[in-house]
């Protein structure tokens, strides 16, 4: 009985580390113009830009993905602020990406506004097998 348990104690976490790889993970790069609306920092708090959003937007109905912090203190043309999501559940096919800059108070642009086009494949298979003779 007791091995048992424990086979199907490694059955779960096998099926639960194949249900997690068939998740993507959504990698971003853009660039902002930090000269009108600087980044938030230790000492500046408030009026400033503190991250940038990611959605997927791709059914008209933004679904935000993840958050980027944006980089203490830039006050200026900043190029190449990266950003990746954790494991996401997304359909296959071609999805609709969209970023925003949020500010400190939370006021934050149209994620419609910036946009990229991206083709998400199907997952892996859970298991595979085969036998040759």
């Amino acid at each position: 009985m007791r091995k048992m348990l424990v086979y199907v104690g490694l059955m779960f976490l096998v099926v639960a580390a194949a249900r997690a790889a068939t998740g993507h993970t959504v990698a971003v790069t853009l660039n902002y113009d930090f000269t009108t609306d600087g980044a938030c920092s230790t000492t500046v708090t408030k009026n400033c830009l503190q991250q940038f959003n990611i959605y997927d937007v791709t059914t008209g109905t933004p679904v935000k993905l993840f958050s980027i912090t944006a980089p203490a203190g830039a006050n200026g043309p900043v190029s190449g602020i990266t950003g990746t999501s954790g494991q996401l559940s997304l359909k296959s096919g071609v999805h609709i990406f969209g970023a925003t800059a949020q500010m400190a108070d939370g006021t934050e642009s149209s994620p419609n506004g910036s946009t990229a086009t991206a083709t998400t494949l199907p997952g892996l298979p859970a298991s595979f097998s085969i036998t040759v003779n």
